[in-house]
C-alpha cells in the first residue's frame, strides 16, 4: 500500500470527522450567539431597571413636594385659625373688663322711675336653696361629705325642704353678674376654639 493510500481514510470514518467538525461548529457559534444574546438581554434588563427606579424616584419626589404643600397650606391655616381665637379671646377679655367696671353701678342704685333720682338699690336676699339650685343647674358637684367639707362649704349645698335651706346665701347681685361673665367668657372661648376647630376640618 503507498503513502497516498495510507492517508485516505474510510468513508465512514470521513463522514464522522465532518460530522464531528459540525456539530463542534455548531456548538461554537450557538455559544457566542448564547452569549451576544445573553449579554443583550442583561443589557435591556439593566435599562428597564435603571428606567423603573428614574420613574419611582420621579414619582416618590413629586409625591414629597405635594405632601410638603399640603403641610404647608395646613400649617398656614392653623396659624390663622389660632390667631383668629386668639383676637376673639381678646375682644372677650375685653368685653369681660367692661363689664366688670360696670358692676358697681349697676348694683347698687338704680332709679324707681324714669326721671326720677337714684336711689341705694334694696337689699336683695338669695337663699341657700336658690344658691343650691343655682350651681347644681350648672353642674357644680357638692362638696363631699367628709371631715375635710368645712361648714361654710356646705352651707350653700343646703338639704331640700330643711330649714337651712331658707337661710340668706351671702350672695350678692354683684356676684352673680360677676359670675355670668365669667362663666360667658368661659363658654365663648369654647366655642370659638370648636367653631375653628370645624372650619380647618372643612377646609381640610
Amino acid at each position: 500500500m503507498g503513502a497516498l493510500e495510507q492517508l485516505v481514510w474510510p468513508l465512514p470514518a470521513r463522514l464522522a470527522a465532518v460530522g464531528l467538525a459540525c456539530l463542534l461548529s455548531a456548538s461554537a457559534a450557538g455559544s457566542i450567539a448564547y452569549g451576544f444574546g445573553f449579554r443583550y438581554a442583561q443589557s435591556l434588563g439593566a435599562t428597564a431597571l435603571s428606567d423603573l427606579k428614574s420613574k419611582h424616584a420621579d414619582q416618590a419626589l413629586a409625591a414629597e413636594s405635594a405632601n410638603r404643600l399640603q403641610l404647608l397650606q395646613q400649617l398656614a391655616r392653623a396659624s390663622e385659625s389660632e390667631s383668629l381665637l386668639f383676637n376673639l379671646m381678646d375682644q372677650y377679655a375685653k368685653e369681660k373688663q367692661s363689664l366688670q367696671e360696670r358692676i358697681p353701678h349697676v348694683t347698687t342704685q338704680y332709679r324707681p322711675a324714669p326721671g326720677a333720682v337714684a336711689q341705694p338699690i334694696p337689699r336683695c336676699v338669695f337663699t341657700a336653696g336658690w344658691l343650691r339650685d343655682y350651681n347644681t343647674a350648672l353642674g357644680v358637684p357638692a362638696p363631699g361629705a367628709g371631715a375635710t367639707a368645712n361648714q361654710s362649704a356646705q352651707a350653700p349645698w343646703a338639704a331640700p325642704g330643711t330649714d337651712a335651706e331658707l337661710l340668706e346665701s351671702g350672695v350678692t347681685p354683684a356676684d352673680i353678674l360677676a359670675h355670668a361673665q365669667d362663666y360667658g367668657v368661659w363658654a365663648r372661648n369654647n366655642l370659638a376654639q370648636l367653631n375653628g376647630l370645624l372650619d380647618l376640618q372643612k377646609k381640610d
